[in-house]
């Protein structure tokens, strides 16, 4: 179905400055590693998820907490410079805004250690104001993850479940637990394969993906270089991703679930939003950073040889 007035995106989640380190491995317990290279950059899971439904041109807001700090007015400006609405992100003057230490080796795989500063005072009071202001409307799909505080996502959920034809996508990462709210009609589940089988108990991905769609409205379970599995009214399929070259793998799993968002914001069917942010996922892990490689649509379309 295609709108005549597309959707709006709302992330509700983190924003970090990253300290990226490139390794020639990445160290195990007690080893000492000398580092190649040292960059600095922006992330968190709701401003990367956010910068990525920006880029496919969708309207854009983030609800997050940052640090009254120069990191904190850093991330801001680089958000607004990726056209991301930052009037419902809160600064907090008694944290600082978080940070990310992400350790990368040469074949692309990470390992990052999150300091969560002001991210961590996000209330649940904070969300539903945020979701007032904003007024959801029919075609608004609202972002979550796992980094979130239950509380938050609660909020979150009663917001969409109170405006018809809104709709609330959660990123169950880090897995855990899924939040009230989320076994419901409507809600749409995002998983990779690890966290899908931590959730329903099935070591098969396509087994996971219909177990998560049995929960809610509808799943996707993402497969890295090998695309996604969708699952939605019963059925099964899988979207593919085209073959690029690994530089990193940051923030990979996160421009995927923007561009998901933007996706079904315009009014897109499910496979077909999938098939674009399994794109936008492999675009994504080609260069340094989570922020690195956020494509637009002329980069999808080079990237697919359209």
């Amino acid at each position: 179905m295609n709108r005549e007035t597309p959707g709006r995106v709302v992330a509700v989640g983190s924003v970090n400055a990253d300290r990226i380190l490139r390794c020639p491995v990445l160290p195990a317990p007690g080893e000492t590693v000398l580092v190649t290279s040292v960059d600095e950059g922006f992330g968190g899971k709701g401003a990367n998820q956010a910068v990525a439904a920006a880029a496919l041109g969708a309207a854009t807001h983030l609800v997050a907490r940052v640090g009254a700090d120069d990191a904190g007015r850093r991330a801001l400006a680089e958000l607004r410079r990726r056209a991301v609405g930052t009037g419902t992100v809160g600064t907090e003057g008694a944290a600082a805004t978080g940070q990310a230490l992400v350790m990368v080796d040469p074949g692309g795989e990470n390992s990052i250690l999150v300091l969560p500063g002001a991210n961590a005072l996000l209330s649940a009071g904070h969300v539903a104001d945020a979701l007032a202001a904003l007024r959801l409307r029919a075609g608004d799909v609202v972002l979550t993850s796992g980094e979130v505080p239950p509380p938050c996502l609660e909020a979150a959920a009663g917001a969409v479940a109170a405006v018809p034809g809104a709709r609330w996508v959660h990123n169950a990462a880090p897995a855990g637990t899924l939040p009230a709210g989320a076994a419901g009609p409507g809600t749409l589940l995002v998983a990779n394969a690890v966290e899908a089988r931590q959730l329903t108990g099935d070591d098969d991905p396509a087994g996971a993906a219909r177990a998560l769609a049995a929960l809610g409205g509808a799943a996707v379970v993402t497969l890295g270089g090998d695309g996604a599995l969708v699952a939605e009214d019963g059925r099964g399929e899988r979207v593919t991703a085209p073959p690029v070259a690994v530089v990193d793998s940051t923030g990979a799993g996160d421009v995927f679930c923007g561009a998901l968002a933007a996706e079904l914001a315009r009014g897109l069917p499910l496979a077909r939003a999938a098939a674009t942010a399994a794109a936008a996922g492999a675009f994504a892990v080609t260069a340094l950073g989570a922020r690195g490689a956020v494509p637009g649509r002329a980069d999808l379309e080079r990237l697919l040889g359209g």
